[in-house]
């Protein structure tokens, strides 16, 4: 016999919510894609002739890479599909597991809350299922186990929930109870299928059960509560002689059995149940110990692979757009700087695509602790006025009428600059996409007492009473028959400025009188008392940058769109390139090349990037070889582990043109120490 695991923490039973969370992720990534290539086509029969032969090789590439990024977002669904039903059913019983039951659990649980409904949890442990497994054998036993489980769940309704939780042990999940002695009437009949079990693979078998039974809220309020209640309700039974059920509660008016008790010394029975008690409360500590341990093990193996999922799937987008990107720079740079609205417009899906992707990449550096601020003296109103800055594009593409209201006086805070900017301008995309077109959205700045008060507020669509404790939870979207929702995105946005602000040792609230109505959200910040506030150094007058020199340069990148695009740029703006697409070509490359500068993708075929660039040096020490890593991963150990090979530099995918600008003109051949 098995005992009950404790519940897990309530952020891990949300992975599942996670997982189905990143396949939507997954199609928005393609009907993004979807977008590109719809401009691509109107694009092209928009262009002249002129302007047609000079961008027909681009769009090519740019519709390859497009299919390619489709290809990867259906094997990405694909993926997470199969996790997901892997994740969430008992391989023997194909009943939902323990991840599974606790976190509908506590979906059950706050809607019982909020609607003053009862619910009910019944923990049932199989009779001498041991003896079954000695006697008749393991396969006896699984199908036995099987049984059981069709049983129960033929018992209950379909709004319930039966899980097995390990061993012969079982969780009967029942909603919406009309009464505290309903669980009781299901407990009966439950006992009474079991007894009808008689035979199973044509071998005679007898099952039996003992179940305990809590109930919310009389019994308790909480989810751990609750499953300790019905866990000692369950040994009381067994105490009781099994194939019978217990309430927690004290009083029992209910409790049943399905064998007649027998008449007991009373003196006999009184030691016989304190022995019992001391016996079974060793073996119930021991064995929960044992099952705590590894339920935590369990909840930290999945909290690293939902880490590393999000990682790996993030370098998997980044490749493709890597190219997609450095093209469009290309072609605005061969056009003189100038860039068609065509052109613009795919950009601007691009640059969605990027922000999805950080998106989720932060939510994983936040979940893990690995979030570096760059802590220092702002402005509130400079802060504001770049965040309005980076939603402004959005805003005028859905005409909507923004104001902006600063407090009289300067609101001087400690922060990451590009952190807090990056939670005013969430909150004002959001504003946006959920305020119909022609609809008022504002930004206010103002002091209130020992904090600074920063409120987004718009008049579109509000959210629901129900829906306002849980906007700021990871992947939530209220539902709705909003079309705009489509554009919605992933449900990062919000949970990023909560975890954001709160770094900043901060709060967000948000605020609506419900659907139609608008809705309001403020962020309060500690302000910097008089004598912390350090003077504001003015900025020293723009210098006429020196022309820089031509630099030998040498890609290395099996991505052949990726090296080609990149190497295009970069000889625009006047350096000699070298292209390699496989590591062992590179090294010959470097011989008659000599470049002064090398950009090495990580994950090459045969030989990774780090080692590449070990074996340059090796071979080749008397060139001043500055090495800059390109990989579509972005963690901080990525930069760590590019430092920690040699490399001068780190550079994700897709580079961003001035990124890649000031690399070129400052990275330059450091020695080892």
């Amino acid at each position: 016999m098995e005992t009950s695991p404790e519940p897990p923490a309530t952020a891990p039973t949300a992975l599942e919510a996670e997982v189905a969370a990143l396949e939507r992720r997954t199609l928005s990534a393609r009907a993004e894609l979807a977008d590109v290539l719809a401009d691509l086509a109107q694009a092209q029969a928009q262009l002249g002739s002129n302007h047609a032969q000079q961008l027909l090789e681009a769009n090519e590439q740019l519709v390859i890479d497009a299919v390619r990024s489709r290809s990867l977002a259906e094997s990405a669904a694909q993926r997470v599909n199969d996790l997901t039903k892997a994740s969430e059913l008992d391989g023997l019983t194909g009943l939902p597991n323990r991840v599974l039951l606790f976190d509908r659990f506590s979906q059950a649980l706050t809607h019982a809350k909020r609607r003053d409904n009862r619910l009910a949890l019944l923990f049932l442990d199989l009779d001498q299922f041991k003896q079954i497994n000695d006697t008749l054998g393991h396969k006896i036993g699984d199908a036995v186990l099987r049984a059981v489980g069709q049983c129960l769940n033929d018992c209950v309704r379909e709004v319930d929930t039966v899980c097995r939780l390990g061993g012969d042990e079982f969780v009967l999940l029942l909603t919406e109870v009309a009464s505290a002695a309903d669980p009781g009437r299901v407990a009966e009949k439950l006992l009474a299928s079991l007894a009808q079990l008689t035979e199973v693979d044509g071998v005679a078998v007898r099952v039996a059960a003992s179940i305990g039974i809590a109930v919310f809220p009389d019994d308790a309020a909480d989810v751990e509560r609750l499953v300790d209640c019905a866990d000692q309700a369950m040994y009381r039974s067994k105490r009781a002689g099994g194939n019978c059920y217990r309430f927690f509660s004290i009083q029992d008016p209910h409790a049943g059995s399905g064998l007649p008790g027998k008449p007991r010394d009373a003196g006999g029975a009184q030691l016989l149940e304190a022995n019992q008690n001391l016996v079974l409360s060793a073996m119930a500590a021991s064995a929960a110990a044992e099952q705590k341990e590894l339920l935590l093990k369990d909840l930290r193996h999945a909290a690293t692979n939902r880490d590393e999922f999000l990682s790996v799937l993030g370098h998997e987008l980044r490749n493709p757009l890597a190219p997609l990107v450095t093209t469009l720079d290309v072609m605005r740079l061969r056009a003189g700087g100038y860039e068609t609205v065509e052109h613009s417009t795919m950009r601007r899906h691009l640059g969605h695509l990027m922000r999805l992707v950080g998106d989720l990449q932060d939510v994983a550096k936040i979940a893990t602790g690995k979030v570096d601020l760059r802590l220092e003296t702002v402005q509130i109103g400079d802060i504001a006025v770049e965040a309005i800055a980076m939603a402004k594009p959005l805003l005028e593409k859905r005409q909507q009428h923004f104001s902006f209201h600063e407090a009289p006086q300067p609101l001087t805070c400690r922060g990451d600059p590009v952190r807090l900017e990056q939670c005013i301008a969430n909150l004002l995309i959001n504003a946006a996409k959920y305020t119909p077109p022609g609809g008022s959205i504002s930004l206010a700045t103002r002091r209130d007492g020992e904090q600074a008060v920063i409120s987004v507020k718009d008049n579109g669509r509000g959210i629901a009473a129900e829906a306002l404790p849980e906007v700021f939870n990871l992947f939530f979207q209220e539902r709705g028959g909003d079309a705009q929702l489509r554009d919605a995105g992933l449900g990062v946005g919000l949970a990023l400025v909560r975890s954001l602000v709160g770094l900043h040792s901060g709060s967000v609230a948000v605020h609506s009188d419900g659907a139609g109505l608008g809705s309001e959200f403020t962020i309060r910040l500690p302000l910097l008392a008089a004598d912390e506030t350090e003077p504001m150094q003015a900025a020293p007058a723009d210098a006429a940058e020196p022309a820089q020199p031509a630099r030998r340069i040498l890609i290395v990148d099996d991505n052949y769109d990726a090296a080609d695009s990149l190497s295009m740029l970069l000889r625009l703006y006047g350096h000699e390139v070298w292209v390699a697409t496989h590591p062992v070509a590179a090294l010959q490359m470097v011989a008659t090349a000599a470049p002064d500068l090398a950009l090495l993708d990580i994950g090459l075929p045969g030989m990774d990037g780090y080692e590449l660039a070990r074996r340059i040096r090796q071979q080749y020490p008397e060139l001043r070889v500055a090495m800059v890593a390109l990989s579509g991963y972005g963690r901080s150990v990525d930069f760590e582990n590019s430092k920690q090979a040699g490399f001068d530099a780190h550079l994700v995918k897709p580079v961003q043109i001035d990124e890649l600008e000031r690399v070129v003109r400052t990275v330059h051949f450091t020695p080892p120490a």
